[in-house]
């Protein structure tokens, strides 16, 4: 053994050591500090339970349907059928669970405070044509499948206020009356809370009606 060789030796044995050292403090560390838990997905907004213990807390009438799916692409998710949501309706209907709290906060909001200001009577009933209708759109874009087809629009055809007055979109919708200031002015509502509302303005297929849904889209036929 050289005179060289004797010398090299420590340095080389305090590397290993040192290196030895290091791994053993970063495993000890690996242990104090382990990587944060990944974060937990937020709640769906209108996630079925606590819709449907809205329908309740507001005094919906309602019958809990099997939701449903169709070839075609239709179908409705918290399938409900209504009879009566703040006023009852003059038939009942299905639809989406989301839809409805919507439409109860039209009834309550917009509908009774106008039957007030103008009648100083309250809303009896709602008179519809229809909800769910697996069919495209009619009149802009027939290819593409309508709001109908989800359970998100209803087709108003009008009211019947609680001295047994009826109100008509096809007959009451034109002139100076107070029953045409009162579907006016329930339209121009609707549009604060729904995305799409059709009126007699929009076009010749909805003379008779106001077509109101919670879709994608945003259009006020007024």
């Amino acid at each position: 053994m050289t005179r060289g060789e004797f010398r090299q030796r420590p340095g080389g044995v305090i590397r290993v050591i040192l290196a030895v050292g290091l791994t053993a403090l970063l495993a000890a560390c690996g242990t104090r500090h382990p990587p944060p838990p990944e974060p937990a997905p937020a709640p769906q907004a209108h996630a079925p339970a606590s819709c449907f213990a809205t329908l309740d807390a507001r005094g919906i009438g309602y019958e809990r349907v099997p939701d449903f799916h169709t070839a075609d692409g239709c179908g409705i998710d918290q399938a409900i059928r209504v009879d009566r949501s703040a006023v009852p309706w003059n038939r009942p209907a299905m639809v989406a669970c989301s839809f409805e709290l919507v439409e109860w906060d039209f009834e309550t909001k917009v509908v009774q405070p106008i039957a007030w200001r103008i009648f100083k009577r309250h809303v009896s009933k709602l008179i519809h044509a229809g909800t769910y209708d697996c069919r495209g759109e009619r009149g802009g874009n027939p290819s593409r499948l309508s709001q109908h087809a989800f359970g998100k629009a209803i087709d108003l055809l009008g009211f019947e206020i609680d001295d047994g007055t009826t109100i008509s979109v096809r007959r009451d919708w034109v002139g100076e009356t107070a029953k045409a200031q009162f579907l006016h002015d329930v339209a121009k509502g609707a549009c604060k809370l729904f995305d799409v509302v059709l009126t007699p303005y929009s076009n010749a297929l909805h003379q008779d009606h106001i077509h109101m849904d919670t879709g994608p889209y945003k259009l006020c036929g007024m």
